[in-house]
């Protein structure tokens, strides 16, 4: 055990771009779970049903030669007016994990390795973000991004950590973006994509559940929520 002091949380911080494993059985339940393939029709339903089937709002598809300009996934009609844009994200196991190809069953390897999962939230929130500017340019409606995560112990915590950063007691927040040799570029190129996203919605694809996030000053959060049904929290993410 260390203090929890400033101090420790320095140290800390220098080493935070690694992640070891020393809990054997969390390491055993993800070793054996090879990445499987993407089911997107699985992944559309599941998102219908959590999020917008109960609220009575209509997905509908771009067409083939819009989709040429790279698109988001949907356009969200409320009573056959369009209200709105979604694309959809599906995180998976091998973004925390990258299988050696010759792991044997059975077999254990001690390996010390960098945590990707805010680098590939960050690609996908300004993949979105662009695809968003195709059929939205000036913002006039709201653009939700769904993540239906497939990744095991990852969750809403994870995105907000690689916006907000990591809070520290005595100091600045940790932003697990920046690093030594592109210092704050890609930590700034995420916030920028993140400003043209009203509503994120966390799915867990294994137990079922749906979360909401709030980015700070969103454009359009207030028509988001309106649309869902949603309470504006007073603090957003």
């Amino acid at each position: 055990m260390v203090p929890d002091t400033p101090q420790t949380w320095g140290m800390i911080a220098k080493v935070r771009h690694l992640i070891g494993f020393v809990d054997e059985a969390s390491f055993e339940e993800h070793r054996l779970v090879r990445p499987q393939g993407i089911d997107e029709a699985a992944d559309i339903k599941l998102m219908r049903e959590l999020v917008f089937d109960r609220r009575k709002i209509d997905l509908g598809r771009f067409s083939q030669k819009q989709m040429r300009g790279k698109t988001p996934d949907f356009k969200l009609f409320k009573d056959l007016t369009l209200r709105g844009y979604c694309e959809l994200k599906s995180p998976r196991d091998n973004w925390i994990f990258n299988f050696p190809s010759d792991l044997k069953p059975g077999e254990h390897r001690v390996q010390l390795r960098t945590d990707p999962t805010a680098r590939n939230l960050a690609e996908h929130v300004i993949e979105a973000a662009k695809q968003f500017d195709t059929v939205n340019p000036d913002h006039a409606l709201p653009n939700m991004m769904i993540l239906v995560s497939h990744a095991r112990r990852r969750g809403p915590a994870d995105l907000h950590m690689a916006l907000t950063g990591i809070q520290v007691p005595g100091g600045h927040p940790l932003f697990l973006l920046v690093d030594k040799e592109k210092g704050w570029e890609k930590q700034k190129e995420l916030w920028d994509a993140a400003r043209s996203i009203d509503l994120f919605f966390w799915i867990d694809a294994h137990k079922r559940t749906c979360q909401h996030i709030c980015p700070i000053g969103a454009l359009r959060l207030t028509e988001a929520c309106d649309l869902l049904g949603l309470k504006i929290p007073e603090r957003s993410a």
